[in-house]
C-alpha cells in the first residue's frame, strides 16, 4: 500500500473511532454508555465497507447487510442530503430487535461520497417482556415492534411521527429516543469528517482512492489465506441441548478456493421455536472475526476482506432462520458459530489458534416499578473466559471473540436499579486446566431492594462446554440459580423469566475458557 493510502485509511478509521466515541459519550442507557453494545462504521457510496470502529464485531458485522437492505430499497439516486433512515428487521439484514440501525448518507459537492452507519442495543423496542428479549418468545411477533429500511427523518432529526411511532411501542421511550439521537450525532460526526477528508482530495480523488483501499484489503486477504498450512477444515458445535428442542448444532466446512474463503454450514440444525435461532448476520459477524484475526498488523481492514467470503447457509437453519422465528436470544448461537469458524481455522493453521473461548455470555434485562413510579429497566452483560494457548493462559473474565463488550460497573447498577450488588468476582477455577490453562469465567451475586422486579435471562453453556485443546481440560459450565429470602432455592435453565422480590438473591457464574496442552 502507498503512504498515501495508509495515510487515508488511517483518517478512516480514525473518523470510525470519532463515531464511536461520540456514541459512547452521548448514548443514555447503561448498556450502551457503560457497556459499549453499540458499533459503528463508514461505507463507499456503493455499500461497501469503509472503515469500523474498535468495538463489537457481533455488530459490525451486521451493519453491512443493514446498509446493503438500504440501498435495495432507496437507491443512491432517490437519496437527499439530511435523510435518516433506521432499521433492525433481522430478516433484512438486521440482527434482532433491540438493535437498531441509523444511516445517514453523506453528500459533498452534490455528490453521494457515502454512508455513516450505527447499530446499537436498545433498552426496550416492545415485545411481551420488558428489555424485548424474552426467553419464552416462540415467534418474532412476540419481540418488539419490527422496523424495515425506512427513511426516518430529513435535514438529520429524526421526524415526529417516528418519535411518536417508538414512544408508543417502547416501555423507556425517553432512553430510546435519547439514544437514536446519539447515533444521530455519531453519524454527523463523520459528515464533517468525510467532508474535511473530500476537500483535501476531491470528491473524484476520494472515490478513487476509497477504491484503491478496498482492492488492498481484498489483496492482504487473499495472501493470508494463502499462507494457511492447509485449505481446508471442518468443525462442529452447538447449544446446549434442551429436552423441547433437541440439540441445536452447528456444522461448518472452511475451503480456501482462489478468490477468498467458501465456508459451508450445510449440516447445521433446523431452526426452533425458540428465540435461540440467528439470521444470516450471526455467520457473516462469526467469519469477519476470523477473517481480522489473520490479517498481518497495517493491514486495510475493510469490504475487500468481505469480498473473499462465500457463505452457504442453509435455508430455516438455525444459522440463517425464517420468518416468524424468533430471534433475540441470538448472541449465544453467534457464539457457538465462532467457536466452531475458529475450531476449523485451528485445524487449518494449528500453531496459531488457542484453545476455545467460554462460548457464552449472559444478558441480563431488569425491570419493574420504582417507589416514585417510574419504569426502571436497564441491560446488564456478564463476560466469561478465554482459551489458553498458544503461548500464554487465557484471560479472565473478559469479552471473547465476536463479544467486545465491557463490564458494567457495579455503582452503575447500583444506582440505576433497586439491586445490591453482593459480589462481584473471578470464578476461580471454571477455567479449563492445561500447560496454558483456560481463563476464569465470572460470579456475581444481584440483591433485590424491592419487591416484582423483573428479570430476563439469557445464557449458554450449563451442560455443553468447550473441549480442551491437545490435552488441555475442558471449563466448569455455566450455572444460575435463585435463593429466596425465605431459604428456598431455585436453579435456572440457560434462558429463565423470573421476578425478584425484596431479599431474594439472583446468582450468575458463567462459563471459563478451555484448556490448551496436558498440565
Amino acid at each position: 500500500m502507498t503512504q498515501a493510502g495508509r495515510i487515508l485509511q488511517m483518517r478512516l478509521d480514525g473518523l470510525a473511532e470519532a463515531m464511536q466515541r461520540m456514541l459512547l459519550d452521548t448514548a443514555v442507557s447503561p448498556v450502551a454508555r457503560e457497556a459499549a453494545d453499540c458499533a459503528s462504521a463508514l461505507f463507499t457510496a456503493g455499500g461497501e465497507l469503509l472503515a469500523m470502529s474498535e468495538a463489537i464485531p457481533l455488530l459490525l458485522g451486521a451493519l453491512p447487510g443493514q446498509v446493503q437492505a438500504l440501498f435495495a430499497r432507496y437507491p443512491a439516486e432517490g437519496m437527499r442530503e439530511g435523510d435518516i433512515f433506521l432499521a433492525n428487521d433481522p430478516y433484512s439484514g438486521g440482527t434482532h430487535l433491540p438493535d437498531i440501525a441509523v444511516m445517514l448518507p453523506v453528500f459533498a459537492q452534490g455528490r453521494l461520497i457515502g454512508v455513516a452507519a450505527s447499530l446499537l442495543h436498545h433498552q426496550d423496542i416492545g415485545g411481551t417482556r420488558p428489555g424485548s428479549v424474552p426467553p419464552d418468545a416462540t415467534e418474532i411477533a412476540q419481540e418488539g415492534l419490527r422496523l424495515p429500511v425506512m427513511r426516518a427523518g430529513a435535514d438529520h432529526r429524526l421526524s415526529g411521527e417516528m418519535r411518536g411511532l417508538i414512544a408508543a411501542n417502547s416501555r423507556v421511550p425517553q432512553t430510546v429516543l435519547a439514544d437514536l439521537d446519539a447515533q444521530i450525532a455519531a453519524a454527523l460526526t463523520a459528515v464533517t469528517g468525510l467532508r474535511r477528508i473530500v476537500g483535501d482530495l476531491g470528491v473524484d480523488g476520494f472515490l478513487r482512492a476509497a477504491g484503491e483501499l478496498l482492492d488492498r484489503g481484498e489483496a492482504e486477504t487473499l495472501a493470508a489465506l494463502a499462507g494457511l498450512a492447509r485449505a481446508e477444515a471442518s468443525a462442529t458445535d452447538g447449544l446446549d441441548p434442551d429436552a423441547a428442542l433437541g440439540t441445536s448444532s452447528v456444522s461448518v466446512r472452511l475451503t480456501v478456493a482462489p478468490d477468498g474463503l467458501i465456508a459451508d454450514f450445510t449440516g447445521s440444525s433446523p431452526q426452533v421455536p425458540a428465540p435461540i435461532n440467528c439470521v444470516a448476520s450471526g455467520p457473516l459477524s462469526a467469519l469477519l472475526y476470523a477473517m481480522l484475526t489473520l490479517l498481518p498488523e497495517g493491514a486495510p481492514r475493510n469490504g475487500g476482506l468481505l469480498r473473499c467470503l462465500r457463505l452457504i447457509l442453509p435455508e430455516a437453519s438455525v444459522v440463517n432462520a425464517a420468518p416468524p422465528a424468533p430471534v433475540n436470544a441470538r448472541t449465544n448461537m453467534v457464539r457457538a458459530i465462532t467457536s466452531t469458524v475458529l475450531a476449523a481455522l485451528a485445524g487449518m493453521d494449528p500453531k496459531r489458534r488457542p484453545a476455545a473461548n467460554c462460548g457464552m455470555a449472559y444478558v441480563i434485562a431488569f425491570s419493574g416499578q420504582g417507589r416514585d413510579g417510574a419504569r426502571f429497566l436497564a441491560t446488564e452483560i456478564v463476560a466469561g473466559g478465554a482459551g489458553g494457548g498458544p503461548d500464554a493462559p487465557g484471560a479472565h473474565g473478559t469479552s471473547t471473540d465476536v463479544g467486545n463488550a465491557r463490564n458494567t460497573p457495579v455503582e452503575i447498577i447500583e444506582a440505576e436499579l433497586p439491586i445490591r450488588m453482593i459480589s462481584a468476582e473471578r470464578r476461580r477455577g471454571s477455567g479449563g486446566a492445561g500447560r496454558f490453562p483456560g481463563g476464569d469465567g465470572v460470579r456475581r451475586v444481584y440483591e433485590a431492594l424491592s419487591d416484582g422486579i423483573a428479570v430476563s435471562i439469557r445464557g449458554e453453556r450449563f451442560q455443553r462446554v468447550p473441549e480442551g485443546s491437545a490435552g488441555g481440560g475442558a471449563p466448569k459450565p455455566a450455572a444460575a440459580q435463585i435463593r429466596r429470602a425465605g431459604g428456598a432455592v431455585e436453579i435456572l435453565g440457560p434462558r429463565s423469566a423470573v421476578v425478584l422480590d425484596r431479599g431474594d438473591r439472583l446468582i450468575v457464574e458463567s462459563c471459563g475458557g478451555a484448556g490448551d496442552g496436558a498440565a
